[in-house]
């Protein structure tokens, strides 16, 4: 009797690390091409001037953003992402690739 127990519950595990493996047990971010293709329209900039920055390990737009200005984050976050959004052809933000070049906003004032 505890062979087949033991039998049972290595069979058990087993499955168990398959299916993990094979199918996962966390939920999948949706990209379908509805959202991976939406376009953002912007209306107004903040911005005064540009300059392009490649992407290092660990840095987001709202980081750059930050080391670019003297005084922290100069604009609401929206319109932060609204106009590199718009200075790089609609990436979204928070879709940065290591290596790559973008376009960053520099605000005055």
């Amino acid at each position: 009797m505890k062979k087949w127990i033991w039998i049972l519950a290595i069979a058990t595990v087993a499955f168990a690390i398959y299916y993990d493996v094979s199918r996962g047990t966390l939920p999948v971010a949706d990209s379908s091409p509805e959202t991976a293709n939406e376009t953002v329209e912007v209306t107004e900039t903040h911005f005064d001037h540009t300059v392009d920055v490649e992407i290092e390990a660990g840095q987001t737009v709202l980081t750059i953003v930050e080391q670019l200005h003297d005084v922290g984050m100069p604009m609401k976050m929206e319109a932060i992402k609204n106009d590199f959004q718009y200075l790089n052809e609609g990436q979204p933000p928070e879709q940065l690739r290591e290596g790559q070049v973008y376009t960053f906003p520099l605000y005055e004032g």
